[in-house]
């Protein structure tokens, strides 16, 4: 049976390497991060109750690894690293992490910031 939701995935199966981050939204305690994979499966990753967040040069740029660790017994922090240079230029304090298949990316560049505004943290644009 298909579902029409996406496919979550475990924080320890995130195809990190070899892949890029496409968009970055920050909204009230919550960051979503587009990424796309070598093979163009696009990734929604969610994090929430967020404490802080760095960011330098990430969106396009090519991920050579992805680390999650233990800052205390509530918070982790997720940190993206630069292929070439090894620097970090994605940094997410949070308690929680979600992760979503959602699929395979319609192209190179594709942001997949249309599944709504409830994942970052119930905004609604003012007309």
């Amino acid at each position: 049976m298909n579902s029409i939701f996406p496919k979550s995935i475990k924080i320890d199966q995130f195809p990190s390497d070899d892949g890029h981050i496409e968009s970055v939204l920050i909204g009230c305690e919550t960051v979503k991060v587009s990424f796309q994979t070598w093979n163009m499966r696009a990734l929604v990753v969610i994090f929430k109750e967020v404490d802080s967040v760095f960011s330098s040069h990430c969106v396009y740029g090519d991920i050579g690894s992805f680390t999650c660790t233990n800052i205390d017994k509530e918070y982790k922090q997720f940190v993206f690293y630069d292929a070439t240079s090894d620097k970090k230029v994605l940094s997410v304090v949070s308690k929680s992490v979600e992760i979503y298949d959602t699929g395979v990316a319609k192209d190179i560049k594709s942001a997949l910031f249309d599944v709504g505004y409830d994942y970052i943290g119930n905004q609604v644009r003012k007309l």
